[in-house]
């Protein structure tokens, strides 16, 4: 298989019987198959291809999906010989390095790593093309595109530290032996590199001196990045590396930030602590125009994952805990009041990114995108929103 190769529909639609829903599974080889970071699109703008990674082939490659048809054609064909995203997901895996692609809506180009490159392919002419050269460096993090499409941001250290620096940790726990995480993120110095998309140019934002794990776009001239030194945490940069400003750190109350998402409503998040060893959740919303932030309890939940609606008017999470529960949640604000309703009863995680729910709304709001381990695998899945009603 190779870029252009073409594969049949193979999607299901099903009625969620606890919710009487329109349940539609995308995917169904025995595989996995997961769409592109949540915290960014993985649907064209127009709403008719769905780019995501499989691992069908034996290979972790890109797809595109034909959302009328659910004809997928292959985009990628990379072939790295030790490409997972390691410590989030698997150590090991091949092809191109998952979860750090990127998809450019308004140019319809998706770029992706594959060894000590940068490279893209049009969705549509599948013209691939070597965007930029890495040598001696590794792509570490999520990347993302701004919203007028010229610029990408990523994140990149240097590939033998990282490389071992991710031995020692999986060696270490091998022996059973303790890693503070925080330590290893300290010693682990990365840069925010940016491409501009028209002339393939790049520069340095910034030299960071500890691990991040995210880095996107706020708006076309200033970047999100997680997480702060010694605990997870967000903060801003300008894409010329000035003005760099941390939002919300554990300091300033009910535990720290772990997963956000920006909309046109502002930047919703969780936060969490532990107290006496209960796990304690409060959902948050940012407005960057007046640099305030405003929270309230989640009650009864675990480990959470913010959802994703780009225009910032539902609130919906992933809610993980442990074997025993695994579900997508809607919460109802009112005044001071929450109501929990429960959207989808999920099969127990795997260990790894790729079977997180990660859930994201459809461009046109009517499905909430979701993945699902079905059969031991991660597959694509969407759930009918009913917006309209």
């Amino acid at each position: 298989m190779s870029i252009g190769t073409q594969l049949p529909a193979e999607w299901k639609t099903t009625t969620d019987p606890q919710t009487g829903r329109m349940l539609r599974q995308f995917t169904s080889a025995a595989a996995n198959s997961y769409p592109l970071y949540y915290f960014i699109d993985t649907i064209t703008p127009d709403g008719k291809t769905l780019i995501f990674h499989s691992e069908r082939s034996g290979w972790v490659q890109l797809y595109k999906m034909d959302l009328e048809t659910g004809v997928m054609t292959q985009l990628s064909d990379g072939r790295t010989r030790d490409s997972g995203w390691a410590i989030w997901c698997e150590h090991h895996l091949r092809g191109i390095y998952n979860h750090l692609s990127a998809l450019n809506g308004s140019r319809r180009e998706v770029y992706y790593f594959e060894d000590e490159a940068l490279r893209c392919t049009h969705i549509d002419s599948l013209e691939n093309r070597l965007v930029h050269a890495l040598p001696g460096r590794i792509s570490i993090g999520q990347s993302g595109f701004s919203p007028d499409g010229r610029h990408y941001a990523f994140i990149h250290a240097d590939r033998a530290q990282f490389v071992e620096a991710l031995a020692d940790r999986e060696a270490l726990a091998n022996m059973g032996r303790p890693v503070n995480h925080e330590e290893w993120r300290n010693e682990l110095p990365v840069v925010i590199g940016l491409i501009d998309a028209e002339s393939g140019a790049y520069r340095d934002v910034m030299t960071v001196p500890f691990h991040v794990h995210h880095v996107f776009f706020i708006s076309d001239d200033r970047l999100l990045v997680n997480h702060t030194q010694g605990e997870n945490g967000m903060w801003t940069v300008n894409i010329d590396g000035s003005a760099v400003q941390t939002l919300r750190t554990s300091g300033d109350g009910h535990g720290a930030v772990c997963h956000q998402v920006i909309t046109e409503n502002g930047l919703f998040y969780e936060a969490n602590e532990s107290v006496d060893g209960e796990r304690r959740v409060w959902i948050g919303r940012y407005d960057f125009d007046n640099d305030t932030f405003s929270e309230v309890r989640l009650p009864n939940v675990g480990y959470v994952h913010t959802g994703r609606d780009p225009a910032g008017k539902l609130r919906f999470f992933e809610n993980q805990e442990g074997s025993a529960r695994h579900q997508l949640l809607l919460v109802h604000e009112q005044d001071d009041a929450i109501e929990v309703e429960v959207l989808r009863e999920l099969a127990p995680i795997i260990r790894g990114q790729r079977y997180h729910a990660h859930p994201f709304l459809s461009p046109d709001r009517q499905w909430l995108f979701f993945n699902e381990v079905i059969d031991g695998f991660s597959q694509i899945c969407a759930l009918e929103m009913r917006l309209g009603d």
